[in-house]
């Protein structure tokens, strides 16, 4: 079973929610902490499951955590993850008590592994159009000699 953002927690009277709990990989997307309190600071920290999953990978606004203060009953973040794999954003308040939670399954960017694992169809025609070309000219030279060995026989 893949994790989805259905499997989120909420403290009583937060509520956290992410524009896209599936993007592609380099897509940009938003997390939204709901119930805050103005002027108190609010911090989205984003780790990776399995943990071997690089923390370069990670970018919300150049790092894996970011501390923003709200200023009214919201505070967003934006986020984008350079690698395929099951991200968790966890929006924490000042007192480092967990007030919501998401979690993001990244899948790979569109085209980037079918690119490199599609096989080589057809076969490459241009050797063969060079020989057939050569031939060509030499057939064409051959005849020319013939008919000049022909009209010098003739005369």
């Amino acid at each position: 079973m893949v994790p989805t953002a259905a499997m989120a927690y909420d403290a009583p009277s937060f509520a956290t929610t992410t524009s896209d709990p599936t993007p592609a990989v380099g897509d940009a997307f938003t997390v939204t902490t709901t119930g805050t309190t103005a002027g108190q600071p609010y911090t989205l920290t984003i780790t990776s499951n399995p943990a071997t999953v690089s923390n370069d990978s990670i970018t919300i606004a150049g790092t894996k955590s970011m501390t923003k203060t709200a200023t009214g009953t919201s505070v967003s973040f934006t986020v984008t993850l350079a690698a395929a794999g099951t991200f968790t954003g966890a929006t924490t308040d000042a007192a480092g008590a967990l007030v919501g939670d998401e979690v993001f399954t990244v899948a790979p960017a569109a085209g980037a592994a079918s690119a490199a694992a599609l096989s080589s169809t057809g076969f490459d025609a241009v050797n063969l159009g060079i020989g057939a070309g050569a031939l060509v000219l030499a057939g064409a030279g051959a005849v020319v000699v013939a008919r000049r060995r022909q009209a010098a026989q003739a005369r």
